[in-house]
């Protein structure tokens, strides 16, 4: 027979291993892209990288956005091509460790005397797994950039800055109502 002390100990247990859980989902999921390095992070910080970096959608959907006025010569344009698939790749790779996790966290935690400690090992497998993906990402995006003319640089950069000042006004927003 369980105590209270035990009872609310192990209630405490349960609860901590959700809240890892639903951390590691958010980290996981959190916004972003497959590996663009244009700014800082979603994992402490104003991240516009990595498919859980980029605020408001991944470096390539909005690269995407602006590829027509680039005017990308067949080389930049097959690079794009393959950068936009390791993009979709890692943001694959992403979401089925999420769901792995998940499930294993679900399965763990149904069992009267959880191993909590697995869950935070499994947590750690599965960000490292989808991490090599981001980084092949990241690389053919990089591949991507060098290739650009000065004159394209300037309308990514335009992009960037513009989604730069508009994220600042949301936060300055933000941080205002939350002062009431």
């Amino acid at each position: 027979m369980k105590t209270r002390f035990s009872q609310a100990l192990s209630q405490s247990a349960v609860v901590a291993a959700l809240a890892l859980c639903a951390g590691f989902a958010a980290a996981q999921a959190g916004p972003g892209l497959a590996g663009a390095p244009v700014g800082a992070g979603a994992h402490g910080g104003h991240r516009m990288h990595g498919p859980e970096g980029m605020p408001g959608g991944h470096f390539g959907k909005r690269l995407e956005a602006i590829k027509s006025q680039l005017n990308l010569n067949a080389t930049q344009d097959a690079q794009f091509a393959v950068a936009k698939k390791a993009t979709e790749t890692a943001m694959a790779a992403g979401k089925s460790a999420r769901m792995n996790a998940q499930a294993t966290a679900k399965t763990e935690l149904a069992k009267a005397d959880p191993d909590l400690a697995m869950l935070l090992t499994a947590r750690e497998a599965a960000h490292d797994a989808a991490q090599s993906q981001r980084k092949a990402a990241t690389a053919e995006w990089a591949k991507f950039l060098s290739l650009l003319t000065t004159e394209q640089k300037a309308v990514v950069k335009s992009q960037l800055l513009d989604r730069m000042q508009r994220a600042e006004a949301m936060r300055e927003k933000m941080g205002q109502r939350a002062k009431g």
